[in-house]
């Protein structure tokens, strides 16, 4: 106890030196150092964190030493969330500055990674999964699926796993992975961990369970998820353009997830060379009832007014009925189940009955919930993964009562037998219960969904 006291007031003297100061718990010290602000005062966490970043910016320091480009890069990544440039000493931020203009000249010097960087090699697999706390039973059935999977296999094989869970970001577990040096890596499984792996300077391919943002083609990264939005996106746009719907409505309600879906589905219109565009003429968020905002994106409201003047100019008392705008195609709705199931009835309301409502859930509901949802479902076109609708199928039957463990099984077996796949020279679609994987020229995986016909009551198939 005594020598860890010890390390520790040495640690402290050693880093803490540049603000010539000491730290006692509970009082705030103010900074006696010429190079910073005299009104500047740290408390103890302050200093601990200035400790880190001293740690950090002496291991940077350390790697360009030993000419570790990518290694520089990572620590200036976490550095940058740790405290912001502003924040430093002087001689801190000048320290900074030389780190991030050695690192910027390297990568202007060192060739970009080629197409072919993301390759598999079983010598040493490293999955990298929550095997305690939330998320547990999920990761432990990824795990499970993996090496069951590579065990029916002819071929010799090395996989462990690193729990996730024991860490507090991405960077964290990184430094032990980067001391393990894996030939290829599963995982991870929650978005937010795989965002913090991505931001890392990768080298090592990596196999991700959750969607990432902006995806080069020229990444280590590549991911693998049965709920992809942008396979559900692509689907979508091609069942629009065999439809050969050319003008269409897009209903959102406020939520994040809507809203990216839309964003998204415009980005994804203007990247499309067809010859009969589609052309969005209406994006209507709803903020609390379908029916008004559905009125606002058909202007049923304007017939009103039209009505109103008809009916004081030749002053006589008119029939009328609402009459919508009739130049549309589809309406395509980012929804929640609760939501989308109302678009329909309101169509058939307005006597547009020949407009096809397309629904891509922006928020796929539990399975007992839409199937007991469905008898109140008209006329819907749902754009859904396999796996979901099996599972809904199923359930229809009563012969499931699923808690989605399996779903995480499948998906660890059928990520083996995805990477697998990229050893051979004819890579094919891969059939299994969470869908069909296929690989296109760039070694992206695809799940694509299918459509499926809400009837009241009925739940079809509609695509082959």
């Amino acid at each position: 106890m005594h020598r860890s006291l010890l390390a520790w007031g040495a640690m402290v003297a050693i880093f803490a030196s540049p603000w010539r100061c000491f730290a006692e718990e509970g009082h705030v010290m103010a900074p006696l150092s010429d190079n910073m602000p005299q009104s500047q005062y740290l408390t103890l966490d302050q200093q601990i964190q200035m400790i880190d970043v001293e740690i950090l910016l002496l291991k940077a320091e350390l790697a360009q030493k030993n000419q570790q480009v990518s290694q520089v890069g990572v620590y200036l990544t976490e550095l940058k969330t740790l405290l912001s440039a502003e924040s430093l000493s002087p001689k801190m931020q000048a320290r900074f500055a030389r780190l991030q203009a050695y690192y910027d000249s390297a990568q202007q010097v060192l060739q970009p990674p080629s197409a072919g960087q993301f390759h598999f090699n079983p010598k040493k697999m490293l999955a990298l999964l929550p095997m305690s706390g939330p998320y547990s039973q999920a990761g432990q059935a990824v795990y499970q699926g993996l090496q069951d999977a590579f065990h029916e296999m002819p071929m010799p094989y090395d996989l462990e796993v690193l729990d996730t869970n024991i860490y507090d970001s991405m960077f964290e577990a990184w430094e032990w992975v980067r001391l393990y040096q894996p030939s290829f890596i599963f995982g991870p499984l929650q978005k937010s961990h795989v965002a913090e792996l991505k931001a890392l300077d990768l080298h090592t391919p990596v196999l991700a369970f959750n969607e990432a943002e902006k995806l080069d083609v020229r990444d280590a990264m590549r991911v693998l998820s049965p709920s992809s939005s942008t396979d559900a996106l692509a689907s979508l746009m091609t069942y629009l353009q065999e439809s050969h719907a050319q003008r269409i409505v897009l209903l959102s309600d406020g939520d994040k997830k809507s809203q990216a879906l839309v964003k998204h589905f415009e980005a994804l219109l203007e990247q499309t060379d067809v010859l009969l565009p589609i052309q969005v003429v209406n994006v209507t968020k709803i903020d609390s009832h379908v029916d008004a905002a559905l009125e606002q994106a058909l202007h049923a409201q304007q017939s009103q007014g039209r009505k109103g003047w008809l009916q004081h100019t030749i002053g006589h008392r008119l029939e009328f009925e609402e009459r919508p705008r009739q130049d549309l195609d589809v309406v395509v709705s980012f929804l929640p189940y609760r939501l989308a199931m109302q678009v329909s009835p309101l169509l058939e309301y307005y006597h547009l009955n020949a407009l096809a409502h397309y629904w891509l859930p922006s928020e796929l509901p539990p399975v007992n919930q839409l199937v007991t949802s469905l008898p109140y479902w008209q006329s819907t076109s749902a754009i859904l993964p396999s796996y979901y609708a099996a599972l809904i199928q199923k359930k229809q039957s009563s012969k499931i009562s699923d808690s989605g463990v399996g779903i995480f099984y499948a998906l660890g077996q059928l990520a083996a037998k995805a990477v697998v796949n990229l050893t051979q020279e004819n890579t094919h679609v891969t059939r299994s219960e969470l869908g069909d994987l296929s690989v296109d020229s760039e070694q992206r995986f695809h799940i694509y969904p299918d459509v499926y016909w809400l009837d009241t009551g009925v739940f079809e198939r509609l695509t082959p």
